[in-house]
């Protein structure tokens, strides 16, 4: 049995100059007038509990044209939706992708189903991505990192005191196995090619995520992008003095911008005096960059750079790198 249901997560109010919904988001704020707002504001509030179709024929405070009027205005804006089987209580990630413009939870389901998260290196750019990444409803992952873990790494990373000694990936897969699928490695990797043979190939389902400092690997991963071996997304996260960064590596023009960087990098850091100082702010601002700039791949949004700084307090996001 079908039922509509409204988007009452993009918050609606009846104000003297019209129905708004989006409300509080000076952004995507819109106003709606039509010839009977009274009529249709109750409407609203009568399909804010998913409707079927006899429920909606038996409402009689407006006509049956305006409410198919209705119902039709708001599919075509994304702001409701026709649902088969139970109806079920939408959780809080569920709906917050919902409320994207246009955008649906159930397609962003299947496609995240679909993904499994390669993750190099779990140190301070990348221990708290299966937190954030779980939560945001993908399920597969697999681990990539040699180190185990010191009393140093506390103070930015997400380890516990009863962790130390382990490996980082062993760690990680004690606390989130039970919830998600994960694959640990712990062992380091220098190339695209060890990359390759450790996950039983690479395909264009996997989203890999380079959180490790390794520069020379982060080269070799670009590259193999750029030449077509990689087929998915590669995410990149690093940091430098209060400085944050994150790129999605998602086509052959970003591949070849992004490789001048590096290459730029490797020469500048040759003989450079530098000590690092990731804090846990790093951490945190590295995670949430490379989860939005996941999220935005996912929904098909076209972010490909995050950028923070720690002095001036200034994040944005670019289009281009």
């Amino acid at each position: 049995m079908k039922r509509f249901r409204l988007k009452s997560e993009l918050i609606w109010m009846q104000k003297e100059s019209g129905i708004e919904t989006y409300y509080g988001n000076n952004y995507l704020n819109t106003v709606i007038n039509t010839d009977d707002n009274e009529g249709f504001f109750s409407f609203l509030q009568f399909i804010n509990i998913p409707r079927t179709d006899e429920e909606i024929a038996g409402y009689g405070l407006i006509s049956q044209s305006k409410k198919d009027d209705i119902l039709l205005f708001l599919e075509n804006k994304g702001y409701g939706y026709w649902i088969s089987g139970t109806v079920e209580a939408l959780t809080r990630t569920e709906m917050f992708v919902n409320t994207f413009p246009k955008k649906f939870y159930q397609d962003y389901e299947i496609k995240v189903s679909e993904q499994r998260i390669i993750i190099i290196g779990l140190g301070t750019a990348g221990s708290y991505l299966v937190e954030i990444l779980g939560k945001l409803k993908f399920n597969h992952f697999v681990l990539i990192d040699g180190d185990s873990i010191e009393e140093k790494n506390l103070e930015a990373q997400n380890y516990l005191v009863n962790e130390i000694g382990k490996y980082k990936v062993e760690a990680l897969n004690d606390r989130y196995g039970e919830k998600y699928q994960i694959t640990p490695h712990k062992k380091f990797i220098a190339n695209y090619q060890e990359l390759n043979g450790l996950v039983d190939g690479l395909t264009d389902t996997d989203i890999i995520i380079n959180a490790s400092d390794d520069h020379e690997l982060m080269l070799d991963l670009i590259q193999a992008k750029v030449d077509n071996k990689i087929s998915g997304p590669i995410l990149v996260s690093g940091y430098g003095v209060l400085a944050q960064t994150a790129y999605l590596i998602k086509n052959y023009q970003t591949a070849i911008k992004f490789i001048d960087r590096i290459k730029i990098l490797i020469v500048n850091k040759k003989g450079a005096i530098s000590e690092n100082s990731g804090s846990v702010l790093n951490s945190f601002l590295g995670t949430y960059m490379v989860s939005e700039l996941l999220l935005d791949y996912m929904l098909e949004k076209e972010s490909v750079l995050a950028y923070g700084n720690f002095e001036t307090n200034e994040i944005h996001f670019d289009c281009t790198l």
